[in-house]
Parts: structure tokens; sequence; C-alpha cells
């Protein structure tokens, strides 16, 4: 299988963006903007840190001083140790290295609020990303969900929020170690300006160059990207396949692809560890250059020695924020394309994005669809589609697989807005804001049978208003689950698996029935939604929902024939042409 096609198939950053600035800056301006006065607390911490940093880096030039010199000399410092009664160099000595100490304990202790507020502003961005993520999808108009792959879904809430997450972390630690090495060059210049400036240039130009190679390394980053994409839907072929691919010793098909596509993101990830370790190398070696020439300088321009010891340690300070905004930089712009593929997504979603007016409650009466057409692309649906269903009536759907029933269903339901033609409920035609209102009194049992990782209690509460315990275990009766929930291990509090894995198929599908009873909708739709039960129980079953008071409008699809027994009416629908 062609691991490369696959890759293109899964190209999620979007092509021609211009300058990998524009990404970089429009991260920035999303991150900041987001920060808001979280941000500018950090901030502040941050300078307080760096500066403190300072001062306690300054401090050590009359305590190196008062230890060479058992004197203090007459710097401004000693004058002003003397002015309060300090007269002896061990005297100044004590008070120096008690005001280091007591810095050095209020600069750990900004330090830790620094190091909180920056995880607490990482962790809610990289929420406010996932969540922004959910709500694209939720905002997308039912046309488009429908289209959306579930392996691009995933992988941009997992892998790519994290890398993302990632990018913001190294933003941050690159905020850090550019406050520090601004108070330090500060203090450089201070000390010895012409030293420091020398230096502080040659830092530039490295530096620069580091920062001229991003663009290569961005490249790199949207390779691990696309190949993302690629090893998820893999994974998810290969699970949502695996019975039957066990059933035919196909497996290795599947193993084949998976270890291609591992092996294409070990290459790009080693490439970019490649890259990041000959940045240390040069990096290293120009710091011991640098540091044998601040020496020898110093020594040439005779600096005093204890300047010169603070200088060197100044500039050894320097070298950690350095490499570290160097290592941090190739790591922001190596996750930069998963930021891409998430503000790409959002965008794509958002042009098809559908409106969500206020919802207004249709007024009771019957559904009344007229010329209804809803067609794909692909040629499937539905055309001119006209028929009246009467409040309260038991409706059957029948028809061959990709006849357009679910098409049907959609439409009359609300979720998808006709291409032409009129729906009405109780005479008032549905518009956007009409479709959302009738939405509110639909209850949907899918054939799937859909549950939470979760117990039974919290899969009956989801999308009902609070129903209290009673409640739900008269719901349970009435579709023939509460003997199966008492002998649960926990009863109506057991988890049920993800997706219900730990029930048959037919107990998940009473499960699911009993939530939407508990709805007590004005429309059920019933989608197949008891193939899995027996149809001895069926019958059961739908004989209740018949006996239901006051009986909602329900809508059933089912290939059973004896189902349809209980309908008051029944409609066909084969090629997309409705009748009945």
């Amino acid at each position: 299988m062609a691991t490369a096609t696959r890759f293109d198939m899964d190209k999620t950053t979007p092509a021609g963006l211009g300058s990998v600035w524009q990404p970089a800056a429009a991260f920035v301006r999303v991150f900041v903007g987001f920060a808001g006065r979280q941000g500018w607390i950090a901030t502040g911490l941050v300078a307080a840190g760096a500066v403190l940093d300072g001062v306690g880096l300054l401090l050590l030039i009359p305590i190196l001083d008062s230890v060479v010199t058992r004197a203090g000399g007459a710097s401004r410092i000693s004058t002003t140790l003397d002015a309060i009664g300090l007269h002896t160099a061990f005297s100044r000595l004590i008070a120096l290295l008690g005001a280091f100490v007591l810095l050095a304990v209020v600069r750990a202790l900004v330090q830790f609020a620094r190091d909180i507020a920056l995880a607490k502003l990482q962790s809610t961005f990289v929420e406010y990303q996932r969540n922004q993520v959910m709500r694209a999808v939720a905002a997308a108009s039912w046309s488009r969900i429908v289209g959306l792959r579930h392996a691009r879904i995933t992988n941009l809430l997992t892998t790519e929020v994290s890398r993302v997450a990632g990018s913001a972390q190294f933003l941050i630690q690159a905020s850090v170690a550019a406050a520090m090495l601004v108070v330090q060059a500060a203090l450089a210049l201070t000390l010895a300006p012409v030293l420091a400036l020398a230096t502080t240039a040659l830092v530039l130009i490295g530096g620069g160059a580091v920062f001229l190679a991003q663009g290569k390394i961005r490249d790199i980053g949207a390779g691990m990207v696309h190949g993302n994409a690629a090893l998820m839907g893999s994974a998810n072929g290969f699970l949502s396949g695996l019975k039957a691919a066990a059933a035919q010793n196909t497996q290795n098909e599947f193993i084949a692809e998976f270890e291609s596509i591992q092996a294409s993101l070990r290459e790009t990830g080693l490439s970019f560890q490649r890259r990041q370790a000959n940045s240390r190398r040069v990096f290293a070696i120009g710091s011991g250059f640098a540091a044998a020439s601040v020496v020898l300088i110093g020594f040439a321009t005779n600096v005093p020695p204890a300047v010169l010891i603070t200088l060197v340690l100044v500039f050894a300070r320097m070298s950690g924020p350095a490499i570290l905004i160097q290592q941090a930089a190739q790591n922001f712009f190596f996750a930069l394309p998963s930021f891409e593929a998430l503000q790409a997504f959002q965008s794509e979603l958002a042009a098809e994005r559908a409106t969500t007016p206020a919802p207004v409650l249709p007024p009771p009466g019957a559904i009344a669809a007229r010329d209804l057409v809803y067609r794909y692309a692909t040629g499937g649906g539905i055309g001119d589609a006209s028929l009246t269903i009467e409040s309260g009536s038991f409706v059957g759907i029948v028809g061959p697989s990709g006849a357009g029933k679910t098409t049907l269903i959609d439409v009359l339901i609300g979720l998808t807005e006709p291409q032409s033609g009129t729906l009405s409920v109780g005479g008032m035609v549905l518009d956007a804001a009409g479709r959302a209102g009738w939405r509110e009194g639909v209850a949907y049992v899918p054939q799937e049978g859909f549950l939470f990782h979760d117990t039974v209690r919290r899969n009956l509460a989801w999308g009902n208003r609070a129903p209290d315990e009673a409640a739900m275990w008269d719901a349970l009766e009435f579709v023939g689950a509460d003997a199966l929930v008492r002998r649960m291990p926990d009863g109506i509090d057991t988890i049920v698996g993800e997706r219900g894995a730990l029930l048959s198929g037919g107990e998940r599908q009473r499960l699911a029935l009993a939530r939407a009873i508990l709805r007590r909708p004005r429309l059920l739709v019933l989608d197949e939604a008891m193939n899995a039960i027996d149809a001895g129980s069926e019958t059961l079953l739908l004989g209740r929902i018949a006996a239901l008071e006051p009986r909602p409008t329900i809508l059933m699809i089912s290939h059973r024939a004896e189902s349809m027994a209980t309908c008051d009416q029944v409609i066909r629908v084969e090629g997309g042409v409705v009748a009945g």
C-alpha cells in the first residue's frame, strides 16, 4: 500500500500560507488574546523573577570584593553599610550574605508563583483549543458533519492538541529565558559596556542564523502532522475492520501499512532531532570560545577581579537562557503546523457553519411536507416528497437500503434543511429557528444504541431534564430492562463500558429506548432501533409504545415486515421517491 498517497489524502495543514512567520504571528496573537489578565499576571511574575535574579548577581560584586580585599573598598554599597554601623569587613560580609540569602528566598517564591501561573496558562490554553475544535464540529451543518473523518477529528483532539500544548510551553519558556537574558545583558553592560556589546553582537548574529532556519523545521513539523493523521486513520481502520480481517486472515495488510507510516514518522522525528543536536553542538563550541574571550579581554583591559569574576558568571548564566531560546524556538516551529491544522479545520467548518438562532417551538399539529428535495452530490437523497403525518400517529417507513429513508427522516426532524420545498408543523413553516425548536421535542433512537462509557444512570440522564431515579426505573421497566439493571453489580450505577461494550446489542438498544422515553418527546424516531431485539420482544415493545398516553408522533424505520403491523400509516421510499 502506498504510504505517500495516504499522506497526501490526510493533509491537514493549509497550503500556500506564505512565510513561516505568518502562522507564528497568528499563534502568538491567539495565545496573547486568550491570556488576557492571566497573561499580564504571568508576565509580571516573569519580569520580577528576572530582575531579582539580576540583583542577586549584582550583589556578588561587593560580596566577592569583601572576601578578596577583606575591606569592602569605598563603593556606594560599603558607604551605605558604614552609615548603618557596619564598619568591619566581617560585619559587612555577614550583612551582604544575609541580604543575598533573603533575596534568594524571595526569588524562589516569585519563581514558584511564576511557574504555577505559566502552567495554568498553558493548560487552560490547551483546553480552550480542544473546546474550539468541538464547538466548530457542533456548530457545523449536519450535511458537513457526516462527511468528516472521525480519525481526523480524533487526531486533532489528541495528538495535534498535545503538540499545540508543546508550542505554548516552548513559547512560554522562550519568553522567560528572554526576560532573564535581557536583565543579564543589562547587568553586563553596566559592568563592562564594550566587552558586553561585543559579546551581545556575537550572540545576536548566532541567534539570527538559527531563526533563519525555522522554515525548514516547520516543514518537518508539517510532515509529522500528515503522518499522525495517516497513523490515526490506519489504526481506526484496523480496529473497525478487525473482525473481518481476522476472519479472512488479512490482518497483515493493515499491519504493513501501520508499520510503514510509523517508519516515516520515525524518520521525520529523527530529522528534527539531528537538527537540534547539531544546533546544540555549534552553540556549545561557540560558548566555549566566547567564555575564553571574555576572560582574556577582561584580563588585558585590567577589569577588577571581583567585577571580572561576576562578569564571567553573568555570561555563563546568559548561555543557559540563550540555548533555551534556541531550543524552544526550534520546538515551537516544529509543532507550529499542529496549530495550523487546528485553525484550518475550524476555518473549513466555519465556511459552512449552521446558524443556530433562538429556538421557536412549533404549535401542536400535523407534520406537513410539500415538494421537499434534498439531493447529495452522489445522486442519493429524496426528491419532490409531499406527505402529511398527523400528530400522535405511528408511521412506518420502509424501502430498500440507500432508497432515501434516512434522508427523509433527517429532513422531517429538522436536522437537514431541504434544498427546496417546505416543512411545517402545526401549520407553522419551519425556518432555522423553527427547526431548532422542533428538535427540542425530538427523541432519536439509532440502530447502534449509543451509550457513554459511564453508568446506566448517567446514560439515562443524558439529553433529559434531570429525571429522578423513580422515573428512570419506570422507563427501564417500560422497555423490559429493569431486571437486567437490577442484576448488574452496582445496579443503576454500573458502568456499561465504552459504547456499552459490556452489554449485548439488544440490551444496548433497550437502554437507548428507555432514555428516549424519559425525554417525553413530541416526536419519537426509531431508526432500526430494535433490530437486535428478537421479533417477539419487539412486538411487545411496539405495543407498549403505541399505547403511550399521550402518545408522541412516532416515525419508525424497520426492515421487519411484522413491525409495520403496529403502524397507523406506512410510507414507502424507493429511489428517492416517497409514497404513502
